[in-house]
């Protein structure tokens, strides 16, 4: 499957990376290369993960973060890239006011 990510995502991404950059250049590379590692897998694996907010989520391995997506189509789209530690009220509302806070 086709994955892409929508502007809101590649906005959170773009936070994650400012967030990161103080420690150094390495940990955005660290961060970015499992970025793109969970994101490759989730061409091969859309689907099989819980629901979370009203959208799949996966988790990013070595960092507190999750990908939220949907499967539209043939393709999987990805709605946010969330930093875990927000908590639900925030995560609820980057979606707006119609997601189901509960899993």
């Amino acid at each position: 499957m086709r994955v892409r990510l929508t502007a809101l995502a590649e906005f959170d991404l773009a936070e994650a990376q400012d967030f990161y950059a103080p420690n150094g250049g390495w940990v955005v590379e660290h961060f970015m290369k499992n970025i793109d590692l969970a994101l490759g897998n989730l061409a091969e694996t859309a689907g099989i993960h819980s629901r979370y907010f009203g959208h799949y989520r996966l988790g990013v391995p070595h960092f507190p973060f999750s990908i939220y997506y949907d499967i539209e189509d043939d393709a999987v789209v990805v709605k946010a890239i969330l930093d875990d530690r927000f908590g639900p009220l925030r995560i609820s509302a980057h979606f707006g006011p119609k997601q189901d806070p509960v899993p």
